[in-house]
């Protein structure tokens, strides 16, 4: 969100060196956000010592002091790399807006930014990365959206939500939105959200770090519980633990003690190690692997 501001703030100087005044209202409609956003970006601009200013009245608007232009000199080497690789970034993850402000840029400063950065999203399938992109654009616009979630249990519920911010974590995305139903911050599970739709409600509510902060410590502390995986299997042990939390065995296993919260998900993923993997604690852990697995043999029985 930093590096879109970021692309933004830029955008309005260009748009301000090439016209004398503009208001607000044309600045919001042209970046599709509200007013109060672009005050913002102005005082943001003002704070660099960039002289914009603004009149009251019929005949007022934002514009820059006149003969002001920007200066190499105004931005060190290294700043200008900050900025070309941040706007480098926007284009990572198909922000499109970002196109024409990266290509001026590159102009002002006779360069161009290295291809460094590159997401690709296929994984998903195609139905999940126009979800993506939907999700992306109604955080952008502050547009109000719609959709069917499934819950960890399976139950399907409406959802009408203010999205505020995109996470990856645990190899998975997430969406933290305000959700009218529960009238709290909630936390989304992007592959369980369904059917969504964009509506043309606008909103205006910023995520606040202390929200962010609940919502990684909702479910309070996670269990502590110690494996043994099987030498073979170094290759995911390295891959998937930190390295202070594996212990190598005299007889070559690993042992591995790590602090997670424990659901449906935890149990899968341990019996996805299949034969090379054993719970050593908690016992309880180990009765309810136990169950499944035999639930699992019975399956095959006829």
């Amino acid at each position: 969100i930093m590096n879109i501001k970021l692309a933004r703030l830029f955008e309005i100087v260009q748009i301000l060196l090439t016209e004398k005044k503009v208001t607000a209202e044309k600045l919001a409609c042209h970046f599709e956000v509200s007013k109060r956003t672009i005050y913002r970006d102005i005082e943001t601009l003002t704070l660099a010592q960039i002289p914009v200013y603004s009149e009251k009245g019929r005949y007022g608007g934002i514009g820059l002091i006149k003969n002001f232009t920007i200066d190499k000199s105004f931005l060190s080497q290294n700043e200008q790399n900050e900025i070309l690789f941040a706007l480098q970034s926007l284009n990572a993850v198909q922000y499109s807006k970002n196109n024409i402000t990266l290509t001026k840029l590159n102009s002002i400063f006779n360069r161009k930014a290295d291809e460094w950065i590159e997401v690709d999203f296929s994984r998903y399938g195609e139905n999940d990365s126009i979800l993506f992109e939907k999700i992306k654009n109604s955080i952008l616009e502050k547009k109000v959206i719609k959709f069917i979630y499934f819950n960890t249990k399976g139950k399907k519920s409406k959802r009408t939500v203010e999205p505020l911010k995109l996470w990856f974590k645990e190899k998975a995305w997430y969406l933290f939105a305000y959700c009218h139903k529960k009238k709290d911050i909630r936390q989304f599970k992007i592959a369980r959200i369904k059917n969504l739709e964009l509506t043309c409600e606008h909103f205006e509510r910023e995520l606040k770090k202390e929200d962010l902060k609940n919502q990684n410590n909702v479910n309070g502390k996670g269990t502590k519980i110690v494996i043994e995986v099987d030498k073979s299997q170094a290759y995911r042990v390295y891959d998937e633990f930190f390295e202070e939390n594996i212990a190598k065995k005299e007889n070559g296993n690993f042992e591995i003690t790590i602090e997670i919260f424990e659901n449906e998900w935890l149990y899968g993923y341990l019996l996805s190690f299949g034969e090379h993997l054993k719970v050593l604690k908690p016992a309880r852990i180990r009765e309810i692997l136990a169950k499944k697995v035999e639930k699992m043999r019975e399956n095959y029985k006829n």
